[in-house]
């Protein structure tokens, strides 16, 4: 338990160290590229998600009607089910995008992976693209992995929140906590396929160092809430700094 708050604690500090990491080493137009890509994902995927939205909408006003003598509150209800409708959606994309980052952004993630690691073993080496598409592959498949093992935990606190009342209030924040532990942990696998590690060897040292993991997806989960500037940074300072951080503790 000592071990896990002193991981914990000295995980969000390693934000701090991937700040100073980015501008010692000049990554700056790395960072700066990568949060462009992001940039471009976020709206490519808000655009799909706002155009199906309109579909949905349609679809519910063609399906369900109102009496002719409801005519103007039929309007009123049609105006409102469709401000309903597209700010939940929405308020649903922002919370999904956190796991879509963790598929899409996966090329970005790699290169910046490979990039970081080769610094800090102080390698020279240049990158091998069999290498880094495998990096791209490794980090698709375990973002689903995170992603399906995060779904069945997020049922299973959503079913004891309604079975056991009391435990309502405490369901957001464990939700917050989950989703969090498992960015994280995506973001020490990069790292852990850098050393080679193979699916169950990384997960192996995730569970075993889970102050390191949650400290690391938690500032990443609080930096992405910050408007635009957590959505374009957050993801690659997130991998910088669970880099460093796992560097020093894991053997």
């Amino acid at each position: 338990m000592r071990r896990f708050f002193q991981e914990f604690s000295q995980s969000t500090l390693a934000y701090y160290e991937a700040f100073q990491f980015v501008r010692k080493h000049n990554l700056k137009g790395f960072i700066l590229s990568s949060a462009f890509f992001n940039l471009f994902a976020f709206i490519f995927v808000g655009v799909i998600a706002w155009v199906y939205t309109g579909k949905l909408i349609d679809l519910i006003y063609t399906t369900f009607s109102f009496p002719d003598d409801w005519e103007e509150w039929g309007n009123i209800l049609q105006i409102l089910t469709a401000i309903f409708i597209r700010i939940l959606l929405i308020s649903l994309y922002i919370n999904l995008y956190k796991y879509i980052v963790l598929i899409i952004f996966a090329p970005v993630l790699a290169i910046l992976s490979e990039r970081t690691q080769n610094i800090l073993n102080q390698q020279k080496k240049s990158i091998n693209l069999m290498r880094l598409v495998s990096e791209i592959g490794r980090g698709m498949l375990m973002g689903i992995i995170l992603i399906n093992l995060n779904i069945i935990l997020y049922l299973l606190l959503l079913i004891l929140s309604i079975s056991i009342p009391f435990l309502s209030p405490a369901f957001a924040i464990s939700v917050f906590l989950i989703e969090s532990f498992f960015f994280g942990a995506s973001m020490l696998d990069y790292r852990n396929e850098y050393f080679q590690l193979d699916v169950k060897s990384s997960l192996m040292k995730i569970f075993e160092h889970k102050g390191l993991v949650l400290g690391n997806g938690l500032a990443l989960n609080l930096f992405i809430l910050i408007p635009f500037i957590g959505v374009l940074f957050a993801p690659s300072f997130a991998l910088i700094a669970a880099g460093i951080h796992a560097n020093k503790v894991i053997r």
